[in-house]
């Protein structure tokens, strides 16, 4: 039994969700183990109840396990399990993380990032400004993760495509069920710069209790969930619950009083949300977020970065930069913006950088 088959196949395992997994891999350290362990032993821990014990007794569902494979090859996509080094960082802090996550593209450089959230049917100025927020941050850097939903999340994945850091969008449903169907050429283009990925099995259907639990990736994934036109009782405002019990920053953009989508935002912005005008807003905030991740989990060493020396004197553009170190222009932004927060560079006027100790 392989790794990625057996975390399948105890993913697949009905009544055991993500936080009984992990509580299970904290004991026994890999699914192969617990899967193999006498469910006799696992009762005495007292930690599951009868309908998970009996799932495990019943074991793996051995034909649904190797349809999910099939169906990922079809879909030339990819399982990413909770063990693997390339699964997102952030999204293995929360309590809940999924077990196994469903890729197409790559989570790759995918920080920082903040995640971009609203209504489904936004106003002008709602869809103008999901659309430039996304496309500055991501210029500046920043990855944009949305939920692919018509509206704001669409407007969001549009304009972070227009700039230079990559894009996640985070389905309700399986890796080949596209929802909003209208979006699947905008996913072949997220997956070019970006990821399309989910907890869910291929073949799931994007029913509606799916989606809140979606909504978590999101958050979790991000150092933070800025909120564009938004009811009450909205999704994106269960994102923004989400992303406060997670430990992220909640943001708002304000909007007309008049608005009845308004409610949202100013609702937040009245319990402490950070009020978002534009992208230097954002930066401000995220910025001592990430350099505390950074300072436990640094990627590369700042002082003897490659970029940091080919800066020192002559400021150069994101795109000069990766044309010198022949990356693409995602890994240079990300790593440009590692360093812009650190201090180690610092931009110009223009887009442009240069190293602190080199411009004195």
């Amino acid at each position: 039994m392989s790794t990625i088959y057996a975390w399948i196949a105890l993913d697949l395992l009905p009544a055991i969700g993500p936080r009984t997994v992990r509580r299970l891999i904290e004991i026994y350290r890999s699914p192969e183990k617990i899967l193999n362990t006498p469910v006799s032993e696992i009762k005495n821990l007292g930690i599951l109840n009868k309908a998970q014990l009996k799932a495990l007794s019943s074991g793996p569902d051995e034909a649904r396990v190797k349809e999910v494979l099939q169906a990922l090859e079809a879909a030339q996509a990819y399982a990413l399990c909770l063990d693997d080094p390339a699964y997102p960082s952030m999204l293995k802090e929360i309590e809940d993380p999924p077990s196994v996550l469903y890729v197409k593209g790559s989570l790759d450089d995918l920080q920082p990032s903040v995640a971009i959230v609203g209504t489904r049917s936004p106003s002008h100025y709602g869809k103008e400004t999901a659309f430039t927020l996304s496309r500055d941050l991501s210029t500046l850097g920043v990855s944009i993760v949305s939920g692919l939903a018509r509206g704001v999340d669409r407007e969001a994945h549009m304009g972070a495509l227009e700039g230079i850091a990559r894009t996640a969008a985070v389905l309700g449903s399986g890796i080949d069920v596209i929802y909003p169907p209208e979006h699947a050429d905008l996913v072949d283009t997220i997956i070019k710069k970006g990821a399309l990925l989910t907890e869910f099995p291929p073949g799931t259907k994007p029913d509606a209790k799916n989606f809140p639990r979606r909504n978590r990736i999101i958050s979790g994934l991000c150092s933070g969930v800025i909120v564009i036109e938004a009811t009450l009782q909205s999704g994106a405002m269960i994102t923004a619950r989400l992303a406060g019990e997670q430990g992220r920053l909640i943001m708002a953009v304000p909007g007309a009083v008049t608005n009845v989508r308004s409610q949202g935002p100013h609702h937040l912005i009245r319990q402490g949300a950070i009020l978002v005008q534009g992208p230097d807003d954002v930066m401000a905030e995220i910025t001592p977020q990430v350099k505390s991740i950074l300072s436990q989990t640094s990627a590369f060493p700042i002082q003897s970065d490659e970029i940091v020396s080919l800066v020192t004197g002559a400021p150069l553009s994101i795109e000069e930069i990766a044309l010198e170190l022949d990356v693409d222009i995602p890994e240079a932004a990300h790593r440009v913006s590692m360093l812009e927060l650190n201090g180690a560079i610092q931009r110009l006027n223009g887009n442009r950088f240069i190293s602190r100790s080199g411009n004195g």
